[in-house]
C-alpha cells in the first residue's frame, strides 16, 4: 500500500511517463485558474502573479525563444508560458518549490532548474530597457529635480542603501554570509530617484560585508570617484550664490563625501540643522520605501531562500526589474 500511495503522489506531481505528465499540467492552476481569472477577474490575476495579462504576454514573448525546449520522444516539453507563471508566483509568495509543484502539477525538481533560466532570461531582455542610469548631466539633473519638487532637497540625484536578502548557509561557506544581524544573506545595494524606481542595483556580495564596504566596491562609488558618471558641475542653489555639487544621500553606514550627504549626527543642534537633518532624511527614505515595496510586491524577499547564492542573486535582479517595468 505504501508503494501505491507513493506512486499515485508521483504522477500527480508529473514525474512519470509523458501522457500522464501533460494530463497532470492540464489540471494545474496555469490551464485552469489562470485562464478563469483572465476571463472574469483581472484584479485577482495581477494579485496573483503581480502583472496583469498584456505585460504577461509581452514578457512571454520576449523570453520564449530563450526558455522554449525540444520535445522528446518521451515527454512533451513544458510550455514557455507555463514555466513564467510558476517563476512569477514564486516570486509573488515565496512559496516552496513541492507547494508549486502541487498547484501546477509540474516536478519539484523541474521547477528548480527552470526558474533560474526563466530569472536570467527576464533580466537580459529587461534589465538594460527599465534599470537605466542617468548618464548626461540634463538627465541628472532632471533627477535631481524630481527631488526638489516632491522633497524639498535640491540637488540631490538619489538615495543608496542596502538591503539583506536572507538565505540559507551555503555549504562550505562558512561564515562568509553570515552578516552582523545575526543571519546569512547576499546584500542588494540600490540607488533609487525619487519615484521609488532603481537606477543602479549591484546584488549578490556576501552578507558579512557592511553597506559602506559593499558600495564602495560597485562601479558606481568608482563613477562618482572618478567623476566619469555625467555629473553637473557645481551650481548654486536656489536662493545662494555659492557652487554647491550634485550629491547622493546616504546613512550612517556611508562615508561622508562632497558627493554623498548623510544627516549631521550632533545634539543640540540649530534651528538650520534641524531643518537640514529633517530634508536630508525626508528625501533619504525613498530608498527605504523602495525595498518596501519591492519585498510587498515579491514576497519571496521575505522569506529564507533555500536556492544558491548564485540564484539568489538572479531572483533579487529580476525582482528588481520586474519592480522598475511596473
Amino acid at each position: 500500500m505504501a508503494d501505491a500511495g507513493r506512486n499515485v503522489i508521483w504522477r500527480i506531481a508529473g514525474g512519470c511517463d509523458g501522457k500522464n505528465a501533460v494530463h497532470g499540467v492540464q489540471q494545474g492552476h496555469y490551464h485552469t485558474l489562470l485562464q478563469e481569472l483572465q476571463r472574469e477577474d483581472e484584479g485577482r490575476l495581477r494579485n496573483f502573479l503581480r502583472i496583469d495579462a498584456a505585460i504577461f504576454q509581452e514578457i512571454l514573448e520576449k523570453i520564449q525563444g530563450k526558455i522554449q525546449r525540444q520535445n522528446t520522444f518521451w515527454r512533451k516539453a513544458l510550455e514557455p508560458g507555463l514555466k513564467l507563471a510558476i517563476t512569477l508566483r514564486y516570486l509573488a509568495t515565496g512559496s516552496s518549490y513541492q507547494s508549486l509543484m502541487y498547484g501546477f502539477r509540474v516536478a519539484h525538481n523541474t521547477i528548480s532548474k527552470f526558474i533560474p533560466e526563466v530569472c536570467e532570461a527576464i533580466i537580459d531582455a529587461y534589465a538594460e530597457e527599465v534599470i537605466i542610469c542617468p548618464s548626461t548631466p540634463d538627465e541628472w539633473r532632471q533627477v535631481a529635480k524630481q527631488f526638489e519638487d516632491r522633497w524639498n532637497l535640491p540637488h540631490c540625484i538619489g538615495a543608496v542603501d542596502g538591503r539583506h536578502v536572507t538565505l540559507r548557509c551555503p555549504k562550505k561557506s562558512g561564515s562568509i554570509y553570515y552578516n552582523y544581524k545575526g543571519f546569512y544573506s547576499i546584500v542588494l545595494m540600490a540607488v533609487v530617484d525619487a519615484d521609488y524606481k532603481f537606477i543602479y542595483v549591484n546584488a549578490g556580495v556576501n552578507g558579512a560585508g557592511s553597506d559602506g564596504g559593499v558600495f564602495a566596491e560597485t562601479d558606481f562609488r568608482e563613477g562618482l570617484e572618478s567623476d566619469s558618471l555625467g555629473l553637473p558641475p557645481a551650481e548654486p542653489l536656489p536662493g545662494d550664490q555659492v557652487p554647491v555639487t550634485y550629491f547622493l544621500l546616504g546613512d550612517d553606514a556611508f562615508p561622508l563625501r562632497s558627493w554623498l550627504m548623510k544627516p549631521l549626527p550632533l545634539r543640540n543642534m540649530t534651528m538650520e540643522q534641524r531643518i537640514y537633518n529633517y530634508r536630508c532624511s525626508r528625501a533619504r527614505r525613498v530608498i527605504e520605501n523602495a525595498f518596501g515595496i519591492l519585498a510587498a510586491r515579491f514576497r519571496c524577499l521575505l522569506t529564507t531562500m533555500p536556492q544558491q547564492p548564485k540564484t539568489v542573486e538572479s531572483i533579487v535582479l529580476v525582482c528588481c526589474c520586474l519592480h522598475n517595468l511596473l
